[in-house]
């Protein structure tokens, strides 16, 4: 797909296809992005447990939302599929092709979030995401207030994050982690956005913990880089994928009884509610959002 002839997706600024840890040049690299985002369980139920989280913010299909670093478009077509209008935003343009073919509904700017965001050419959504991003940043409160400003009032700050940091391992710098979260880091974080309510932080993927402790001990005796990406992106077994997505959405359902037992767990769910009286950023130019 040519990026450039597709009119549901513009472009704003645009990262060097080499930039990062993560070489978007290399089609083989694509690939088993893509097959580990379409099959893999954690990237299934996650996206089943963001979409079931709007849901209980009141954020319902059919509502603006915009993802932030929305990479091959993994939840942007999720949500699309939901129903949702979702424009996808990623600074690298093969990202921006894959996650486009994926999701032919929703619409998609290639921007350089590094720059902020006071270039995209709208604001006004009921919910910005940052799923599994700010993990990444230097500065992953620049990029909370980024999103902040994207929202109407009484619109939504959300994503996830992975925790718990005795977890941490080779396994996150090959993925270019810079932290994982702790609960009351990320709700100290959220508490910097301006006039936030309705802070909530919840602990999930759970049952994953005991594997992946087992997983980073077996990771640390791997000496090649490649072999730690294998590790990290390959999917299960169909037997073992299954059974760890039935066992996951079994948690999910559970979760509330759960919280009360543990606030621990290997991801980390997160919202911030803008108040009502804080005005959304105006369009710029008078550009009418895309739909």
């Amino acid at each position: 797909m040519n990026v450039a002839d597709s009119p549901r997706v513009r472009t704003v600024t645009e990262l060097d296809p080499r930039d990062g840890s993560f070489d978007v040049t290399e089609p083989r690299t694509l690939r088993a992005l893509r097959d580990a985002e379409d099959r893999h369980f954690w990237h299934r139920t996650r996206n089943e447990l963001i979409g079931s989280r709007l849901g209980a913010l009141g954020v319902l299909p059919g509502a603006r939302v915009i993802e932030l670093g929305c990479g091959g478009g993994c939840v942007t077509a999720h949500l699309s599929r939901a129903g949702y209008r979702v424009v996808g935003v990623d600074g690298h343009r093969e990202l921006i092709a894959l996650a486009a073919d994926r999701a032919p509904h929703a619409s998609f700017w290639v921007h350089d979030l590094s720059r902020g965001v006071a270039e995209l050419p709208d604001g006004g959504f009921d919910a910005a995401g940052l799923f599994d991003v700010i993990e990444h940043l230097d500065d992953p409160r620049a990029a909370l207030r980024d999103a902040w400003t994207l929202v109407r009032g009484g619109g939504w700050v959300v994503g996830t994050v992975p925790a718990m940091l005795r977890l941490w391992s080779r396994v996150d710098e090959q993925a270019g982690h810079r932290r994982r979260y702790e609960v009351s880091m990320l709700a100290e974080e959220l508490r910097t956005l301006p006039g936030a309510e309705r802070i909530e932080v919840r602990p999930f993927n759970r049952l994953l913990v005991p594997a992946m402790m087992v997983q980073r001990k077996l990771v640390s005796r791997l000496r090649d880089r490649g072999s730690v990406s294998e590790v990290n992106m390959g999917v299960p077994p169909r037997w073992l994928n299954r059974l760890a997505a039935v066992a996951l959405r079994w948690e999910y359902r559970w979760s509330p009884a759960i919280d009360r037992l543990t606030d621990t767990g290997a991801s980390l769910w997160f919202a911030a509610r803008k108040p009502n009286d804080l005005p959304e950023r105006v369009p710029r130019g008078g550009v009418e959002p895309p739909t």
